[in-house]
């Protein structure tokens, strides 16, 4: 035991300064598909704090294996550098007993992806998606300046006095022209913000004038009115946090499957992305097999070489799982076959070049 706590001690080392590192290359790359309305001039602080909590249960299932894979070819790496995996086989430490550690850290590693794909990655999602329609709603209206004509509000045209922080609007002129058989003009000493009921203005003790093709004017007055704006486009456009199958739950899949065989369509590409949600569970188990023998294959290797031959395991296990996906969403494979093919593969390859290395001996 004093052996694996050892040996586990160098993995994880690696394991969490790669977990790191790669957890702020991959914020960096998703929030680029977001800076648009991030830096718009509704959004806060709290935002990015709301978006930055929302999308971490969506990266870890990307990063744990791979930074799974560092932590243990690192790990390796510096016992070999050290002469320690040579002296451990000539005590008679076989390279199977040294499995032991890396399978204790692929099984915290599986829980915490049972934890984040099962229950906490659908409500990250969903929490993030809720955000980000809310910062562009904000930001549509946030940058609503006098005498401004706006692509995201066809037809219409504003103009205030005043305007504050909420955003809020003194002495309002607001021009619609949206229905091309009748212009609006509504005017009012304060407005301000309306996103209860959707995107639009609140206008208090204002007046409406309308105009009808036929020429007649008629002239309201009001005490409180909402103005609400069709923003369905410019909201499309601008939220690009769009995942398709992964922003569903592993649950969510199998209803969309049984929904979509219910009406006589084909539900394949539900069963597989289902499956292959499954399969990510168990694939540090498999990818701990291939990488402690890999580990143990060559002569000594510095950190960086491990690091890059981590990489090109995992590039091989992603390549391998996304090619098995999509021929299940062909129909050329079961989905069940399709989900799990990768995982099965790793795991009889890293049971092959185990035994291989456990006859040949570590050098």
């Amino acid at each position: 035991m004093t052996l694996h706590r050892y040996v586990l001690r160098e993995l994880l080392i690696p394991f969490f300064a790669a977990t790191a590192v790669l957890l702020s290359l991959f914020y960096a790359m998703v929030l680029v598909r977001g800076v648009e309305f991030l830096l718009g001039s509704a959004a806060t602080p709290g935002d990015w704090l709301t978006l930055g909590s929302s999308m971490l249960p969506m990266l870890l299932p990307q990063v744990l294996p791979l930074s799974f894979l560092i932590g243990v070819m690192i790990g390796f790496a510096r016992l070999g550098e050290d002469g320690e995996l040579t002296a451990l086989a000539a005590v008679g430490v076989s390279p199977r007993r040294l499995l032991a550690p890396v399978l204790m850290l692929a099984v915290g590693v599986c829980a915490a992806l049972a934890v984040t794909i099962l229950i906490w990655k659908p409500w990250g999602m969903g929490q993030m998606r809720r955000t980000a329609r809310e910062v562009i709603e904000r930001n549509i209206l946030g940058d609503l300046k006098p005498g401004s004509l706006r692509a995201d509000l066809p037809g219409i045209v504003f103009y205030a006095e005043d305007v504050s922080a909420g955003p809020s609007w003194k002495r309002v002129v607001l021009i619609d022209e949206r229905d091309p058989a009748r212009t609006q003009v509504l005017t009012a000493p304060s407005g301000h913000a309306s996103l209860d009921t959707g995107v639009g203005i609140a206008l208090d003790r204002g007046v409406l004038v309308q105009r009808a093709a036929d020429e007649e004017f008629t002239v309201t007055s009001f005490e409180k009115g909402t103005l609400l704006f069709n923003v369905a486009d410019a909201l499309n456009r601008r939220d690009t946090f769009r995942f398709g199958h992964e922003e569903l739950s592993p649950f969510d899949l199998l209803e969309r499957a049984e929904a979509a065989e219910a009406s006589g369509a084909s539900g394949v590409g539900f069963r597989s992305a289902f499956h292959h949600r499954l399969a990510q569970l168990f694939a540090p188990l498999a990818l701990a097999l291939v990488a402690t023998a890999v580990a143990q294959s060559g002569r000594r290797r510095a950190a960086r070489t491990a690091a890059l031959i981590a990489f090109g395991l995992y590039l091989a296990f992603y390549v391998l799982s996304r090619a098995s996906v999509q021929l299940g969403e062909k129909a050329v494979l079961s989905p069940a076959l399709a989900g799990h093919l990768p995982v099965v593969a790793w795991f009889g390859v890293g049971l092959l070049l185990l035994a291989w290395i456990q006859k040949r001996g570590v050098r």
